[in-house]
């Protein structure tokens, strides 16, 4: 059972396996820490739109609802950091500042043209982590 999770969030797509797979890993003093990362593209994007940065933050909150909920009937603490950044450079970040054992990933494939095994996301948290870490297909 691992005490400190970090949980690597994409909110385009469904993280039900990820999470799974994290009840199994999680303990009754579990705390997870969900991330999830707004990257530059997606920021200016924003701006350009006329869209605060605040109010994208908040939309990928609300988008991360049914990830809080899923760890909630899991009886699993969580806690929750959103930040802009590029998302393989926050992953490896985090995940190697010592306060996680481990980090769980959804494996995002790249395009099928490229017909890599992992996404690009996923490959290089696995590479340059210096803890576990777990890619769920």
């Amino acid at each position: 059972m691992y005490k400190n999770i970090l949980l690597g969030v994409d909110t385009q797509f469904k993280n039900e396996k990820a999470l799974k797979e994290v009840s199994k890993l999680a303990g009754p003093d579990t705390v997870v820490t969900i991330l999830n990362a707004i990257g530059e593209q997606d920021a200016q994007a924003s701006i350009k739109a006329g869209t605060h940065i605040n109010e994208l933050t908040e939309k990928r909150s609300q988008l991360l609802e049914k990830t809080r909920t899923t760890l909630e009937d899991y009886g699993i603490d969580y806690d929750q950091i959103i930040v802009r950044g590029n998302p393989k450079d926050e992953l490896v970040k985090h995940a190697n500042s010592g306060k996680y054992e481990i980090v769980v990933l959804s494996n995002r494939k790249a395009e099928s043209q490229k017909k890599f095994v992992l996404g690009s996301v996923s490959h290089k948290v696995a590479k340059r982590a210096t803890i576990p870490v777990l890619i769920v297909k």
